[in-house]
């Protein structure tokens, strides 16, 4: 249930808070956000100079990322360089603030890129974390070191 690296969740407990988010979601008609999180040039960093470099790397912003996060809110490592954080309670300009103020925390030199999905309360995990992702890669696509929302349903910003 906790990534060995960084100490944070990992992509099973990730799977099981997220069904029970969703559950809560959908029993106190609240909102639900979901942001992908990928490490801007971490391969690079393994090809350069080696994978110990990019677990430091790893283990730095994993420290960095929790200090914005609300208590209720859960922050995972999915795995490599991807992390992924549940927002309770949150519409999508609030989870973009959170993960907005989540990359402002990173150390100077460090950026992630972010994509950002709001559950419509029907859709199955999957297609959720699927919105997540297609926002994720629009955000690597426009460059790194920025947060991409994707709208509800099939549509995209």
């Amino acid at each position: 249930m906790t990534d060995e690296l960084t100490g944070l969740p990992n992509r099973r407990a990730w799977d099981e808070r997220s069904r029970a988010e969703r559950e809560r979601a959908l029993r106190s008609e609240t909102m639900l956000a979901v942001a992908l999180l990928d490490l801007d040039d971490l391969k690079r960093t393994n090809d350069e100079q080696g994978h110990e470099a990019g677990d430091r790397r790893l283990k730095a912003a994993a420290a960095a990322l929790v200090e914005p996060t609300r208590d209720m809110d859960c922050l995972a490592r999915l795995g490599g360089d991807e992390f992924g954080v549940l927002l309770p309670c949150c519409e999508g300009g609030e989870a973009q603030g959170v993960v907005e103020r989540m990359l402002d925390a990173l150390p100077a030199d460090e950026s992630f890129s972010a994509g950002i999905a709001v559950w419509n309360g029907i859709e199955p995990a999957s297609t959720l974390m699927a919105r997540a992702d297609r926002a994720l890669y629009r955000a690597k696509r426009g460059g790194g070191a920025r947060v991409s929302r994707a709208l509800v349903g099939a549509s995209e910003e």
